[in-house]
């Protein structure tokens, strides 16, 4: 897709919501000395988002982070007075205006102790963690290190795992899609991947996406589905894809993510999200 050719049909003087994936979307991942960073977004993707904000755009992150991760990335970049879905769309944030205060308005809570059983009994190397009330890690075996951003409570209780928005599990001896299979029967939102060494899966509540928090924006908000766009990269935004009348996949995603979506842009590092977001906010200005 050529730089600037990308159009919108959205419905004249109505709200539009545009649901932005953040990393390998709008972020890049650094580690220093084995340490994963907050992330870093370039000048050009943040311009982008200040423009489409600027428009009266309703722009909204929809993230696998957990729910601390996610606000810090808020707060690092200013991303303040608009929402974000975090732990997959298990928990809603409202940001403050000046993107240091935060509220949380919805939390979607789960039973994590049979998934965690199931791969206990598995994997004798299983870490593990959900996510508290309070955004922050409750572990319960810890992950390897520098690889969750997030603080740990290491007193995980029943308590906290009956009733979580997010689970966490790692395990250096497997691939994700392993340890998915192992608790698939289970019937939990799940994100497996591998990286950093080690076979991850993020659990979230039954028929928990990004969409499903999405959709109750949407409606409250009062956005025609017709005025929605939504931009990833990973197999966790497929759903928001479905959702959106106009799903853009990042030029470096997988082959299945592409093919699933309405439109590609261009990679992460060539800014690929830049296009989609200016694409959003000619549209507005052609029906303001």
């Amino acid at each position: 897709m050529t730089a600037g050719g990308l159009r919108f049909d959205l419905d004249p003087g109505a709200p539009v919501m545009v649901a932005l994936d953040i990393d390998d979307t709008c972020a890049f991942q650094e580690s220093i000395d084995g340490t994963r960073t907050l992330g870093v977004v370039s000048a050009p993707v943040q311009e982008a988002i200040e423009r489409v904000r600027a428009a009266g755009v309703h722009l909204v992150f929809a993230t696998g982070r957990q729910t601390f991760s996610a606000v810090s990335m808020a707060r690092q970049q200013g991303w303040g007075d608009l929402d974000l879905l975090a732990s997959q769309g298990a928990v809603t944030v409202r940001m403050g205006a000046d993107a240091r205060a935060h509220e949380v308005t919805s939390r979607r809570t789960f039973d994590a102790r049979p998934a965690i059983a199931a791969l206990r009994a598995r994997y004798v190397d299983l870490a593990y963690s959900v996510e508290g009330a309070d955004g922050g890690h409750v572990v319960g075996v810890a992950h390897p290190p520098g690889t969750v951003f997030a603080p740990a409570a290491s007193t995980m209780t029943e308590a906290d795992a009956e009733a979580t928005t997010a689970l966490m599990l790692s395990s250096v001896s497997a691939h994700g899609h392993e340890m998915h299979a192992v608790i698939e029967h289970l019937d939990l939102s799940c994100h497996h991947f591998t990286e950093l060494g080690a076979g991850w899966v993020d659990v979230s509540p039954p028929g928990v996406t990004k969409a499903s928090g999405l959709e109750e924006l949407r409606l409250r908000y009062g956005v025609p589905r017709g005025n929605t766009v939504a931009v990833g990269d990973g197999a966790n935004d497929l759903p928001m894809f479905a959702w959106a009348a106009h799903s853009v996949a990042m030029g470096q995603a997988s082959a299945e993510v592409r093919a699933a979506a309405d439109h590609v842009t261009g990679t992460l590092a060539d800014d690929g999200v830049v296009e989609v977001l200016d694409a959003v906010t000619r549209a507005v200005a052609a029906v303001a």
